[in-house]
């Protein structure tokens, strides 16, 4: 069975890792499938078994270092399954709970930040195996032609819910978002705001003090939430992010992670 086409959409965020970068997908993952521009084309050696979905991005860790984002979703769970481009390589897992979809889940553990955007760019050949042993395979193509400046950006959530952000303007960069995020692996499960560097300088920006010239949004966690979301107890993550992005703006191209906050419900 062979699907081929382009996929344009709309819609992590973000885990702190020692280097900054992205390893927060779950929910987000069956959005990939359908929302991030890429070309893929699905294809299985097995009829019973196949590919039906995949998506990625390309996560920025510094202006010169940047790991590809990769999610895949098969009609069966899977045990395994490796992508490379021929210059990177990397492996799949399941997300627990989710055991019909792979993601590449912590990029820390993988050792190959790559050190030129070319090298994570291009066509990346997924192949998976069953419990049975059988095979799928499919190719999922990413593209960028440049990475974005440093994100500067500071944020604070207070135990009410208020959230104060401050934002520069990064280079190359389309948008600006504040993610709300719980475990591992959620990503706009629970919701987000984002803004376009016009917007941004709708604000007046700070004229003095330790946020000097940074663009202050003022907003509440409720604001984050998407419209089925209710909050149940318990801690979560206020992340700042920046995009380099298609023609939306979740369509992500490159993604960077800034820092965060932890509103306690």
């Amino acid at each position: 069975m062979k699907i081929c086409g382009d996929n344009h959409g709309i819609f992590k965020t973000i885990k702190q890792l020692k280097m900054k970068t992205i390893s927060n997908l779950k929910q987000y993952v069956i959005l990939l499938i359908a929302a991030f521009a890429m070309t893929s084309c699905l294809d299985s050696d097995d009829p019973d078994f196949q590919f039906i979905g995949g998506g990625g991005y390309i996560i920025q860790v510094t202006p010169t270092t940047f790991f590809p984002m990769i999610a895949a979703y098969t009609n069966e769970p899977m045990t395994g399954c490796e992508i490379s481009n021929g210059k990177t390589k990397v492996s799949l897992t399941d997300i627990e709970g989710y055991s019909k979809m792979g993601v590449q889940t912590d990029p820390s553990l993988q050792q190959m930040y790559a050190t030129e955007l070319t090298d994570v760019t291009g066509q990346y050949t997924l192949k998976a195996n069953n419990s049975e042993g059988k095979e799928a395979s499919t190719w999922i193509n990413l593209s960028a032609s440049k990475g974005m400046g440093v994100l500067d950006a500071k944020i604070e959530c207070g135990s009410d819910g208020k959230i104060t952000a401050y934002f520069k303007i990064v280079e190359d960069a389309d948008y600006y978002y504040i993610f709300l995020q719980k475990n591992s692996y959620d990503f706009t499960k629970y919701g987000l705001k984002y803004w376009s560097e016009t917007d941004l300088k709708k604000v007046e920006p700070e004229a003095e003090g330790q946020y000097k010239d940074y663009y202050k949004l003022t907003l509440n966690v409720d604001d984050l939430l998407s419209p089925s979301v209710e909050l149940t107890a318990g801690k979560y993550r206020v992340v700042t992010a920046a995009a380099i992005t298609g023609t939306t703006y979740g369509n992500f191209v490159v993604l960077q992670e800034g820092t965060y906050a932890t509103y306690t419900k």
